[in-house]
C-alpha cells in the first residue's frame, strides 16, 4: 500500500472524493480482499488498541506560521487547532479521544500514533492544508473485521497565513474537516463538515453534523452504540443489471441533516448509524471533475475499482419528483434491507453540486443561513451544470424545498454563474435545516441542509472590557445584543467561563489564561442554532490582557530516563498556572506525560516517561496554559539542572 497520501480542503473549491463502505454510513479509506463479489470493506483507522487509555495525541510544531494575518498570532492558532481537536473528541458515541499534547520540535522523532500538525510552503496556490494518514501498519483484525492501521497522520497548513484569519469560520471549519481526514473520514456531499465546499454547511458553533457523528462513531463505535442506531440495505443497478460502483446513497428527512453512504463495486450498499426514523432516500453519481478528485478504492495489490458511469438521481422507489417519493423506517439495531435503485445512465454531466450563498445584513457571505419565519431572504446559487443554457436559466428549471411549507419565488438569473431566488418559510415550517432541491425535465439535484429556520436573531458584541469580581480576580465584561442562555464567548479559540450577569447587563466571563500584555479575539457562538457574532462582525472585537512579567521555566533533573516514569520540577515566574488547565509537552509525542500537577501558580511536577534509548533533555518541555504556550523555540528562557529548583 502507498505510504503516503495526502488529501487537499480547497480555498475556493474542493475537490471531492470518496469510498465504499458497507456496513459504514460514510466514506472512508477503502481495501477490499478479493475483486468480485460479496465485497467486504478494509478500512484505514487507527487501532484503539495501540492508543493509550484510546487517546490520540495531537501535537503542533513548533515552526509556525511564517506570515499571519495582522493582530494574529502562533498561540491564536495553536488554540484553533485544540479546538478543532477537541470537536471529534467529544463525539459521544465515538470511542476515540483526541488530546492536545503540546509542540513538537523540528526533526523530532515520532513513532507512536499520532496527529501531528505541521506548517508547509509546499501547499499548491487556492489551498490551505493537506491533510491525511502518511503511515500505516499491516493488516489486522479487530471485532468488526479486517482493517489497515494508521499509524501516523499529518496535517499540513500554510505556512503563509496572511490571508487567513485564525479567528474566521473558514479557518475553523477547515481545521475540523482536517483532522476528520486525519481519523480516516473522506468527503461527502450531505452539507457536512466533511463535505466538499460545493455542499458544506458546517459553522464555527456547530461544525458536524449527523454525518459526521455516524461516520467517526461507526469508524470507532463506543460500547452500545450501535444498538442504538439503524441501517438501510440495498443495490444500485444500471438498465442492464449492472451494479454501480460509487454511486452516494443518501438518507434524509425534512428537518435533519442528510446521512449518506457510498455503493460497493457490485451496487451494494449498506447505509449505517442512521438515528430511527424515516427518511427520503435518494442516490446521485458523485462528482468526478478531474482525475485527482476521487481517490478509487483499491484491492490489497493497490489495483483501482473505477466509477461507473454518470446517472440521473434518483428518489426511492425510483421516481425523480421528490413528491412521489417514499418513506423508508428504520428501526435500532436493525437492518431495513431491499432498498433497491435502477438508474438511468447518462452522458451528460448531471447537476453534480449547487452552492449557496445568503448574505447578512453586514454583508458577510453566509453558506446554509439561518432564516426566520415570516421575514423573505434572497439566496444565490452558482449556476452548475444543467441549471443555465445559453446563459439563461435551463427551460422547466424549478425549485422547491423537500417536505416543508417553505415557499420559494422569483427564480431569475442574477449575473454569470449564479441564479437567485427569495425564500420565505411559515410559521408551520419548524426550526432546523431545510434541503432545497432542483429540478429540470431530465435531472434532479438535492441540496442538503441548503438553509435553517431560527427562531432569533444573530448574537453581536458591542463592547468588551476588564473588570474584577468581589475577590479581585480579572474577569471581562462582554456587553451585547441577542446573547441567549446557550451562547459562549471565545476568546481567540479558548471559551471563557461565564460567571454571571452585572448590574448594567454585561456578561461577567473569566477569560483563558494568555501572556501579558495579549490581545484575543472576542467571539459569541450560539450552541443551538449554530449562529456567530462573526455574522455580523467581520471584524470581531478584541481583548487586551493586563501587563505582567514575562515568563521562565527551570526545570530539573536534565533528562527523562528512558523507560522509568521521572519526575519533572518546574518552576516558573510570571504564570498563573489553574490545576486541570495545563498542557506539558516534551518536543515529540513517543514522550508519554502521564501526570501535571499544579502545585501553585508557578509550581508543577510532571510525571513523564520517555521510550528506550531517548534520553531527553528535559529543556526540551513546553507549557500550554490556556492560550500562553512556554517553550525555548517561543522565546521563553528555559533553564534545567540536576538538581530540585528551590
Amino acid at each position: 500500500m502507498p505510504a503516503l497520501r495526502l488529501f487537499n480542503f480547497a480555498a475556493l473549491l474542493l475537490a471531492p472524493f470518496g469510498f465504499a463502505s458497507s456496513g459504514l454510513a460514510y466514506y472512508n479509506y477503502v481495501h477490499y480482499a478479493s475483486r468480485t463479489a460479496p465485497f467486504v470493506p478494509i478500512v484505514e483507522k487507527f487501532d484503539l488498541n495501540s492508543l493509550n487509555n484510546k487517546t490520540l495525541p495531537v501535537l503542533v510544531s513548533d515552526q509556525g506560521p511564517s506570515l499571519m494575518v495582522p493582530g494574529d498570532s502562533f498561540q491564536a492558532i495553536v488554540s484553533e487547532i485544540r479546538s478543532a481537536a477537541k470537536v471529534w473528541s467529544d463525539v459521544a458515541s465515538s470511542d476515540l479521544r483526541l488530546s492536545y499534547q503540546g509542540l513538537i520540535s523540528a526533526g523530532a522523532a515520532q513513532n507512536s500514533p499520532a496527529v501531528e500538525v505541521d506548517f508547509s510552503d509546499e501547499i499548491p496556490p487556492g489551498l490551505i492544508a493537506l491533510t491525511g494518514p502518511a503511515t500505516r501498519g499491516t493488516l489486522s483484525s479487530g471485532p468488526s473485521g479486517q482493517f489497515v492501521p494508521v499509524l501516523h497522520s499529518q496535517i499540513l497548513l500554510k505556512r503563509d497565513m496572511s490571508q487567513t484569519p485564525s479567528y474566521s469560520e473558514f479557518f475553523f471549519t477547515t481545521l475540523v474537516h482536517e483532522f476528520g481526514h486525519s481519523l480516516g473520514l473522506q468527503h461527502t456531499w450531505t452539507s457536512s463538515v466533511m463535505s466538499t465546499s460545493s455542499t458544506n454547511a458546517s459553522t464555527r458553533a456547530i461544525p458536524l453534523s449527523q454525518d459526521d457523528i455516524s461516520g467517526v462513531s461507526l469508524l470507532y463505535p463506543a460500547p452500545g452504540y450501535l444498538s442504538t442506531v439503524g441501517t438501510i440495505t440495498g443495490r444500485v443497478t444500471l438498465s442492464n443489471g449492472a451494479g454501480v460502483n460509487l454511486a452516494s446513497v443518501v438518507a434524509i428527512s425534512t428537518s435533519n441533516a442528510a446521512i449518506s453512504t457510498l455503493t460497493n463495486p457490485d451496487g451494494t450498499f449498506e447505509l449505517a448509524g442512521l438515528p430511527p426514523q424515516q427518511y427520503y432516500l435518494y442516490v446521485h453519481a458523485v462528482p468526478l471533475v478531474s482525475g485527482d478528485n476521487l481517490i478509487l478504492p483499491t484491492d490489497l495489490k493497490g489495483a483501482s475499482f473505477p466509477a461507473s458511469p454518470n446517472f440521473t438521481t434518483q428518489f426511492y422507489p425510483g421516481t425523480r419528483d421528490f413528491n412521489q417519493a417514499q418513506w423508508v423506517f428504520v428501526y435500532a439495531g436493525n437492518a431495513t434491507a431491499g432498498a433497491n435503485f435502477n438508474v438511468v445512465s447518462r452522458t451528460l454531466p448531471s447537476i453534480a453540486s449547487v452552492l449557496l450563498y445568503w448574505y447578512t445584513s453586514a454583508s458577510v457571505p453566509v453558506t446554509s443561513p439561518q432564516l426566520f419565519v415570516g421575514v423573505p431572504a434572497t439566496l444565490l446559487a452558482t449556476a452548475d451544470s444543467g441549471l443555465l443554457q445559453n446563459n439563461s436559466l435551463a427551460p422547466g428549471l424549478n425549485v422547491g424545498v423537500l417536505g416543508t411549507s417553505a415557499q420559494i419565488y422569483d427564480l431569475q438569473l442574477y449575473s454569470q454563474p449564479y441564479i437567485a431566488f427569495n425564500v420565505q418559510v411559515g410559521n408551520a415550517t419548524g426550526t432546523g435545516p431545510k434541503h432545497v432541491v432542483f429540478t429540470t425535465p431530465n435531472d434532479l439535484y438535492v441540496r442538503p441542509s441548503a438553509f435553517s429556520v431560527v427562531q432569533n436573531p444573530s448574537p453581536s458584541i458591542n463592547s468588551v472590557a476588564g473588570t474584577f469580581d468581589g475577590s479581585g480576580n480579572r474577569l471581562v465584561a462582554v456587553g451585547g445584543t441577542n446573547l441567549q442562555p446557550d451562547t459562549r464567548i471565545y476568546f481567540d479559540g479558548l471559551p471563557g467561563t461565564v460567571q454571571g450577569v452585572g448590574s448594567d447587563g454585561k456578561w461577567l466571563v473569566s477569560p483563558p489564561a494568555a501572556p501579558p500584555g495579549y490581545t484575543a479575539t472576542v467571539v459569541a457562538l450560539n450552541s443551538s442554532d449554530a449562529q456567530s457574532s462573526l455574522y455580523l462582525q467581520s471584524n470581531p472585537p478584541t481583548y487586551t490582557y493586563d501587563l505582567g512579567q514575562n515568563a521562565a521555566v527551570a526545570v530539573s533533573p536534565q533528562y527523562l530516563t528512558p523507560l522509568t516514569d521521572t519526575i519533572v520540577d518546574v518552576i516558573t515566574q510570571g504564570t498563573n498556572f489553574i490545576d486541570g488547565q495545563v498542557v506539558v509537552g516534551f518536543g515529540t509525542g513517543d514522550i508519554v506525560v502521564k501526570r501535571v500537577q499544579v502545585l501553585s501558580p508557578t509550581h508543577l511536577q510532571v510525571t513523564a516517561t520517555a521510550p528506550s534509548g531517548l534520553f531527553a533533555p528535559t529543556a526540551l518541555i513546553n507549557i500550554t496554559n490556556g492560550l500562553r504556550i512556554l517553550a525555548q523555540s517561543q522565546g521563553t528562557p528555559v533553564v534545567s539542572s540536576a538538581a530540585p529548583q528551590q
